[in-house]
């Protein structure tokens, strides 16, 4: 009896030892990793730091559905706006590290460190996916007198301040793109912010300022109809959904700026679940229905992942601190 009864004391003990071993080796579990384990299983958030018809927000509608196919959760897309993306750029890089509620931002974010008193700084969050890349487009109204590029740049050199030129947000990218070209030619604009690209070409086409900087994307419905001519565009080469329009460099001004735009969620998030984000969004992005999506917007087309978007924002805040400080954008 006494040896029976020690063979069960002996198969509790073991039963014991047991439970506590896996009680331990789940608590040593990062959350991340048990967090990320059925991702997702709710519905997605993304943030559009932008008014509703830009360029940023129709693009991620459109990744958005698609993604929401893939994965099976329901992808909402929510605008909040303010601060040339500032408000957006908080909301993301302030919510839960869970790959619940992530955004898409742009070059935007890297420039206010530059370029406004308040900021995002780029390590806060974690880059998935580059989606798309756009350059300026300095387009003016249908009926404007200039031609060319040149013609507008001499008119403004003869009257300094009067060309007003429209951007997307004070030290937003399209801001940027003016405030540089009014450096290299040598000109002095007067710049007008608006709540985005497309309310900035809203306002050429209805005559409320001279000119624009927004990308090709979201000026071209209102160039297609007469209502805006687009001068030039700033890539290194002639875009081929415009192919009689000159680059920058053709009309005599060397440069090339523009913006990208990306998708990223807060810092800390579990790298599982930036894969499955990653992963996702590369197929919808190298979908042919999203390349002709783009084109048929004026888009660029654009992809990086996780490690190769990381390495162009950490280019990009070095580039910009050697030349936006020089603009004298930041005020004290």
């Amino acid at each position: 009896m006494k040896t029976k009864k020690k063979v069960v004391l002996a198969g509790q003990k073991w039963r014991f030892w047991a439970m506590v071993s896996l009680i331990t080796a789940i608590l040593m579990v990062p959350w991340g990793h048990m967090a990320a384990a059925g991702y997702p299983e709710k519905d997605i958030t993304i943030i559009v730091p932008w008014s509703p018809g830009g360029g940023t927000d129709v693009i991620t509608r459109y990744i958005a559905d698609m993604v929401e196919k893939d994965l099976g959760k329901p992808v909402v897309v929510v605008n909040k706006t303010g601060g040339g993306g500032l408000v957006g750029f908080q909301t993301v890089a302030n919510a839960k590290p869970d790959g619940y509620t992530i955004a898409t931002v742009s070059t935007s974010m890297i420039l206010q460190k530059y370029a406004a008193l308040t900021y995002v700084d780029r390590t806060r969050v974690e880059p998935i996916a580059m989606i798309n890349v756009d350059p300026s487009a300095f387009t003016v109204k249908g009926d404007a007198p200039w031609k060319t590029l040149n013609e507008a740049l001499d008119w403004a050199k003869k009257n300094p301040g009067k060309l007003r030129v429209s951007n997307s947000g004070p030290g937003a990218i399209w801001h940027i793109c003016a405030a540089t070209l009014e450096k290299k030619a040598g000109v002095k604009f007067t710049h007008v912010p608006y709540k985005g690209g497309n309310p900035a070409a809203v306002a050429v086409a209805g005559g409320h300022v001279e000119a624009t900087t927004a990308s090709p994307a979201e000026v071209s419905s209102f160039a297609q109809a007469g209502k805006l001519r687009i001068l030039a565009i700033s890539s290194e080469e002639r875009d081929a959904r415009f192919p009689d329009v000159p680059t920058y460099k053709e009309s005599g001004v060397d440069l090339v700026i523009g913006t990208w735009r990306a998708i990223v969620a807060p810092k800390g998030t579990p790298k599982e679940v930036i894969t499955t984000l990653s992963a996702s969004i590369k197929k919808a992005v190298h979908s042919p229905k999203y390349k002709a999506f783009l084109e048929k917007g004026g888009f660029g087309w654009a992809y990086q992942g996780p490690e190769e978007l990381g390495a162009t924002m950490k280019r990009n805040d070095e580039d910009f601190s050697k030349v936006i400080p020089g603009l004298g954008l930041k005020k004290k």
